[in-house]
């Protein structure tokens, strides 16, 4: 797929789930998420592989993934914030409480969440995403500024070259 330029929003970052580590002599299973990662690293998918965030940091989650996307700041130009909406409303997916026990989130920060998500989910979502970090870090700016992925490259016309 690299050849042929073929642009991969991978879902979740690949965050649930085993697969086949392809790439050893005796293929075994490993988790999707550690196959991603060495995809993000891979030269050959630089700019072809993208990774999304939605569903990352529900309660069903690696805390590991959510470590390791906050602090692989390489990794945060090929981010895309999503919401899974309207996942972020279904109580039980979310639990901020979760997030501060690993260390991820401040306390403070839960009950003005918990109201907010009462009323906007969507808000709900990205404020969350925004106050969290690991060792002092969190996910960047271009985390959330996605539009470049989607923009067409201008066109070229013959009298340009």
């Amino acid at each position: 797929m690299t050849q042929a330029g073929v642009r991969v929003i991978m879902a979740h970052c690949a965050s649930l789930g085993e697969a086949l580590d392809l790439d050893q002599r005796r293929p075994s299973a490993c988790s999707a998420f550690s196959l991603f990662a060495r995809l993000m690293d891979e030269p050959a998918w630089q700019g072809l592989l993208l990774g999304d965030i939605s569903a990352v940091f529900q309660v069903n989650r690696n805390a590991e993934v959510w470590r390791t996307l906050l602090t692989r700041r390489d990794w945060h130009p090929r981010l895309l914030h999503g919401s899974d909406y309207p996942l972020p409303g279904v109580g039980p997916l979310f639990r901020p409480q979760g997030l501060v026990r690993a260390g991820l989130l401040q306390a403070e920060h839960v009950p003005v969440l918990t109201q907010v998500r009462a009323h906007n989910p969507l808000l709900f979502d990205l404020m969350l995403k925004r106050h969290l970090r690991w060792q002092g870090q969190g996910l960047s700016d271009t985390v959330f500024a996605t539009r470049r992925h989607f923009e067409r490259p201008a066109k070229v016309s013959p009298a340009d070259t």
